[in-house]
């Protein structure tokens, strides 16, 4: 039942930012669908929070994850709990609400440091590049 409302809810995301990326702009590997369970911990000490989020797209620049609240535009976090054993830390790069009435968010969180940290057994050739 989560992955068919996931599919669907995710389709008009696809849609709506399907304009012709630029150079800069251009995707640096596969995005991968996978749910992990993690947890989002914040780095800012006046706005603390730490709670499960679940991923539901990665590549070895970041990730999409279920929220349950919006976080701000360039806010720090921790993912913590990942298949690879290690915590690594990002930056929210997207915040979008995935419904009017769900309070669920759908986060973009970039990496600080890129990496194959999902735990993919076989990932995508461009993850290497």
């Amino acid at each position: 039942m989560l992955r068919a409302d996931l599919t669907r809810r995710h389709e008009p995301l696809n849609l709506s930012m399907s304009s012709v990326p630029k150079k800069a702009e251009v995707r640096r590997g596969t995005r991968i669908p996978c749910e992990i369970p993690i947890t989002l911990t914040s780095l800012d000490p006046i706005h603390p929070f730490s709670e499960p989020c679940l991923t539901i797209l990665v590549n070895p620049q970041g990730c999409a994850v279920r929220f349950r609240r919006p976080l701000e535009i360039g806010a720090a976090v921790r993912l913590e709990g990942l298949p690879a054993r290690t915590n690594v830390t990002a930056r929210v790069v997207n915040s979008i609400s995935l419904g009017e009435y769900e309070k669920v968010w759908l986060l973009g969180l970039a990496l600080d440091e890129p990496g194959n940290v999902w735990g993919i057994k076989t990932p995508p050739e461009d993850w290497a590049r």
